[in-house]
């Protein structure tokens, strides 16, 4: 056995999860509180959001090599050290650009604690156990989505925003207890050398690419100047796509792309997570800064999103064999576009319940759709691949997400009357961007109706569970 004991095994990288769970959904409740306390714009924030994401996207890549060059047990431990001093700086933050800082560093912990966590339970567990220990893990994780934006809200009203970094401290603290008493030393594995040309082309592609991006939503940088950083970045990412087939072990396996499910798997991630995932960015500053709610009362019309994404859970499976992936992302898309247009009847006389239901609904139907997209990427792909095939594919899904936090931003921008200076946060405003993102999201229909009925086939027959439940979360 690798572990002395799985159930504390499962435990530990459980509370890892649940660390990140709560981080990421905990500070979109408190971001028109620390704007006042930062002394910025609230919609200035989101690089705060997407300064972590970034960097889950840009070291994700490296995980597996680290982990087997430097071992599991150390690797891990120090992810969550790292990850939980830099959430107890982010809470002495003064200001926007230490908070960047800070968070930065918190996606580094945070980029190493996720992919080496997963890989700790596949290495522990028999394949058969694996189904039942990863709906645990899930469980939790989702527990921490559903308690993120109760906390914020909870945090933000009677302590202060400070106090919501510093919630996961004991979490922390109690993770790395276990972990050091629990988890075995594992051998250091022969790798080859690390591709470091090919890191710094990818990394500063991603990063100048989203910074780029979300500086054309800002008011104190010149449209011109971010669409060079745009440019720019861009010749950075095709050098990398020209770098990693001259080496025998590039970073990011591009050759994979070839796989037409993959890399429709891949785009279609890619285009849905920019249309929706501003969502969790948009709909607090919503209902605190046009509709006047209390951040508590943000948070908990929130909550039901997380509620959403783990009761669709036992019913994907049958969905899938039902309708097969090509039929269940067209129309599931749909419905997502369908749920993002719906938040447009939000003003100020909507009723809370409404809200509420809204946002489940939304949770819900977003939650079937990172299940449809991510299991497909895995249909033809061979096993030798597959831990290249998961780095691609984390890694995509923090870039989207990033992405759709930078259109969010820009929306409100550019539906913003250019009589009011900066952003004028009116409902009418969060209508059209609403609206704008629906449209967005029904574009990415285009590229689902690519593939074909039979595509997929094999993730949904009698071992499709195990898969689904170990891949598709």
């Amino acid at each position: 056995m690798l572990f002395t004991s799985k159930k504390i095994t499962s435990f530990i990288v459980s509370l890892a999860l649940f660390m990140e769970a709560v981080d990421t959904t905990v500070i979109n409740t408190a971001i028109p509180a620390m704007s006042q306390s930062l002394h910025v714009h609230p919609v200035d924030l989101k690089i705060a959001l997407i300064s972590y994401l970034l960097s889950l996207a840009i070291f994700i890549p490296i995980s597996g090599w680290v982990s087997d060059k430097y071992g599991i047990k150390k690797v891990f431990l120090s992810a969550i050290a790292f990850f939980t001093l830099s959430s107890i700086w982010c809470g002495f933050a003064h200001n926007l650009i230490e908070l960047v800082i800070a968070r930065t560093l918190q996606g580094i912990g945070g980029s190493m604690m996720l992919p080496v966590g997963r890989l700790i339970l596949v290495r522990t567990f028999e394949r058969h156990e694996l189904v039942t220990t990863m709906s645990r893990v899930v469980m939790v994780a989702a527990l921490g989505m559903m308690l993120g934006p109760l906390l914020g809200g909870f945090i933000t009203h009677y302590l202060s925003w400070h106090w919501i970094f510093w919630v996961n401290v004991p979490v922390g603290i109690l993770a790395l207890i276990l972990g050091v008493i629990s988890l075995e030393n594992t051998a250091r594995k022969k790798m080859p050398r690390l591709d470091k040309l090919g890191f710094i082309l990818f990394g500063l592609g991603l990063a100048g690419f989203t910074f780029g991006f979300s500086a054309l939503s800002e008011t104190a940088v010149p449209n011109t100047m971010a669409w060079f950083i745009i440019f720019t970045s861009v010749l950075f990412l095709l050098s990398y796509i020209w770098h990693s087939k001259q080496i025998l072990h590039p970073i990011v396996k591009t050759e994979l792309f070839q796989s037409r499910t993959f890399r429709i798997s891949i785009i279609g991630n890619l285009f849905s997570r920019t249309g929706f995932g501003g969502v969790p960015f948009l709909l607090p500053l919503l209902m605190q800064i046009s509709l006047g709610f209390s951040p508590q009362l943000s948070g908990m019309l929130l909550a039901p999103t997380a509620l959403g994404v783990l009761l669709v859970k036992p019913f994907s499976i049958r969905l899938l064999r039902w309708m097969g992936y090509k039929r269940l992302l067209i129309y599931n898309t749909v419905l997502v576009g369908i749920s993002l247009w719906a938040f447009m009847i939000i003003d100020e006389g909507t009723p809370n319940y409404v809200i509420a239901c809204l946002t489940f609904m939304f949770g819900f139907l977003i939650s079937l759709q990172y299940t449809g997209m991510n299991s497909l990427a895995y249909a033809d792909i061979k096993h030798d691949d597959l831990g290249s095939a998961t780095s691609i594919i984390s890694t995509m899904q923090q870039l989207a997400q990033s992405f759709g936090v930078a259109v969010g931003a820009l929306l409100l921008r550019f539906f913003t009357p250019a009589i009011f200076p900066g952003f004028h946060l009116t409902t009418h405003v969060f209508h059209q961007t609403f609206f704008a993102m629906g449209v967005f999201t029904f574009a990415s229909i285009f590229i689902f109706v690519r593939l074909k009925q039979e595509d997929g086939s094999q993730m949904i027959k009698r071992d499709a569970k195990e898969a689904l439940g170990v891949n598709a979360s």
